[in-house]
């Protein structure tokens, strides 16, 4: 175990004094620690789930906690350290590749939500050729999302320099001061490369399905912890509800949680993931096969990485009824 993660393990018993109930407003809740693994428009979700009080509704008291880097999320998972994950899905199928006992119990997002953005000089796919494209490092998920665009647009790959980059702010500096031609952003920060006057040449989602926003759980709390399961499960399906159809209320939380002062990037942000997410949150299994793709395990199953079982249930209780 490195000392990151007993660092991290340390902060999260400490807050929590382990996994208990306790009264808030005069009502025993459970005490649930959620992990995310970085701050964008994706982790709506939890982030309204949190602030809106749903799942207070359902007897829980969830606690995110930022947990940057899915690896490390799911060392924390399994861990006990947080109880459940809002990731990306292909975080949880590296990990159970791995052997970990972890299993994605739904997905909110089916698409990558991202988009391929060039300099100002750079209107066209076909002006990429012989140019820099700047990713997070080779095998991610930006590198495949350039592989696709780069077959979609009929351009051998060879016709273009890939980079390992560094991270989102890194690669938009990059971006700006031309070190790179063009690069896979996400929102806020395509709003951000859009005012300096960088064009958008496709959307990472048009091309194929790939499950990100993810929620995970050990197996073992799934066949322990059922009902506390399902209630998670519930109060995330009525966040993704409030977010789909309260832009007001669901803007308000993404400008706490994303530390960006300008407004009209934060309802850029909501306005792109809002469209992009789920109502009903199923992974997508053909998603998950390019996943496992991805990774070099294509003659893996995918319904071997997942399990819903308790959004099976959920529905066939009528509980989406009520949000249609």
């Amino acid at each position: 175990m490195n000392l990151t993660f007993r660092i991290c393990c340390f902060a999260v018993i400490h807050l929590s004094a382990g996994f208990a109930s306790h009264q808030v407003y005069g009502a025993e809740l459970t005490k649930l620690y959620v992990g995310y693994g970085g701050i964008a428009g994706y982790q709506m979700p939890l982030w309204v789930n949190k602030e809106a009080e749903i799942g207070k509704k359902y007897g829980l008291d969830i606690e995110p906690l930022l947990i940057s880097g899915g690896a490390l999320g799911m060392q924390a998972l399994l861990a006990n350290s947080i109880q459940m994950s809002q990731n990306s899905a292909s975080a949880a199928i590296g990990a159970a590749l791995r052997g970990a006992p972890i299993a994605l119990i739904a997905t909110s997002e089916n698409r990558m939500s991202a988009e391929i953005v060039a300099r100002p000089e750079i209107k066209t796919p076909q002006q990429l050729i012989g140019k820099k494209i700047g990713i997070l490092r080779f095998g991610g998920s930006n590198d495949t999302a350039v592989q696709w665009a780069l077959r979609a647009w009929r351009i051998d790959p060879r016709q273009v320099t890939v980079l390992q980059s560094g991270a989102t702010n890194a690669r938009l500096l990059a971006l700006t001061i031309g070190q790179i031609d063009a690069t896979i952003l996400s929102y806020p920060e395509i709003h951000i490369a859009r005012k300096r006057g960088m064009n958008v040449l496709a959307d990472i989602g048009d091309f194929s399905a790939y499950p990100n926003t993810s929620l995970m759980l050990t197996r073992s709390f799934i066949e322990k912890q059922r009902p506390l399961a399902k209630n998670l499960l519930r109060s995330q399906i009525e966040a993704i509800h409030y977010m789909r159809t309260n832009r007001e209320g669901s803007i308000k939380i993404l400008k706490k949680f994303l530390r960006v002062d300008d407004l009209e990037a934060i309802e850029a942000t909501y306005d792109f993931f809002a469209r992009r997410t789920d109502a009903v949150p199923r992974s997508n299994l053909e998603g998950l096969k390019n996943i496992l793709n991805e990774m070099a395990a294509p003659q893996r199953n995918p319904a071997e990485f997942v399990d819903m079982s308790l959004l099976d249930e959920i529905e066939k209780e009528g509980f989406m009824q009520r949000f249609r």
